[in-house]
């Protein structure tokens, strides 16, 4: 599929990078502002990847397109692990390994003027910290933020995962958690919070002191189920029925816990969540199933709420 390569800068001079993807079906009809009448998908990608690289957002991108709708998987500074950028402090590493996931607010607000710019509908999508980041834009926004982007209608969160320091502190790798927790802390005590650091929890990588407390840390700055209560935008969630069984504290209850408290904080008629049953995390021979319950959620959200 041929897209089109477009690129934004934020407030803070990050350059950022996506591809387009046209919908099948032509559609150039446009409102009395100019805008395209049609929607668009912007597409976030998880740790460590990027627009380009995860066969699921590309099949994804291509299904959209073949439903009538615009595509725009787009990278994130948190792209990738590590690589050097420009920014206004001048060249600085950048990537997954050294952002911190507040940071998406810069990026999510300059391709969101871009998108609102051009569209009437534009529908927020993340896998993984994708997902996070979708959920912690509406939510740390203000309603008047909001409101100056009229076009965003709505979020879907594919598997976000549930970043608590007290799910890891009492999870079945707790010790390594600790240990990770404790490498982090000795590197901010020595005055060095943008050393990398040897970390095992989640998963083993090399992450910054400064980046992995930010993530993982006791303030629980991105719990989804602690967000859950600042949602202003219908919000679609979709997990896999193997990672909500097998994926660890990281996953475990939430299709459970996620609809109890939406009910319990009054906003259950704005979200939804559906399970692709037996799919892993990277929805691995279940892309058609996790196809399936996309395609409704597109067309203004036709699936059962939480309520």
């Amino acid at each position: 599929m041929l897209v089109e390569l477009v690129k934004v800068q934020t407030t803070d001079g990050v350059r950022l990078d996506g591809a387009w993807n046209k919908a099948a079906t032509l559609n150039s009809n446009q409102d009395s502002s100019g805008k395209e009448s049609k929607s668009l998908v912007l597409c976030l990608h998880g740790v460590g990847s990027n627009f380009y690289g995860s066969r699921m957002m590309s099949e994804v991108a291509e299904a959209v397109a073949d439903w009538g709708y615009d595509c725009l998987r787009v990278n994130l500074r948190g792209h990738d692990y590590c690589y050097t950028g420009m920014s206004r402090m001048g060249v600085r590493r950048l990537g997954s390994a050294y952002e911190r996931v507040e940071q998406c607010l810069e990026d999510l607000d300059a391709w969101l003027v871009w998108a609102d710019e051009r569209y009437q509908r534009v529908i927020l999508l993340g896998h993984s910290l994708g997902a996070i980041k979708a959920l912690y834009y509406q939510v740390h926004r203000s309603p008047q933020s909001l409101q100056a982007l009229p076009s965003l209608r709505q979020v879907i969160a594919i598997s976000p995962p549930r970043l608590s320091y007290k799910a890891f502190s009492q999870g079945q790798q707790s010790a390594e958690f600790r240990q990770s927790i404790q490498n982090a802390r000795d590197a901010m005590e020595a005055g060095a919070p943008r050393q990398l650091v040897d970390v095992t929890v989640p998963f083993p990588l090399l992450m910054t002191a400064e980046s992995y407390l930010d993530k993982y840390g006791p303030q629980e700055k991105y719990n989804i189920e602690q967000l859950l209560d600042g949602i202003q935008l219908q919000t679609d969630f979709i997990y896999g029925g193997h990672e909500l069984q097998f994926g660890g504290v990281a996953f475990a209850g939430l299709d459970e816990s996620i609809p109890e408290l939406v009910r319990r904080v009054e906003v259950a008629s704005q979200v939804t969540l559906q399970v692709v049953p037996e799919a892993d995390h990277l929805y691995s021979q279940h892309t058609t199933d996790l196809l399936l319950k996309l395609q409704p959620l597109l067309a203004d959200g036709t699936s059962t709420d939480c309520s």
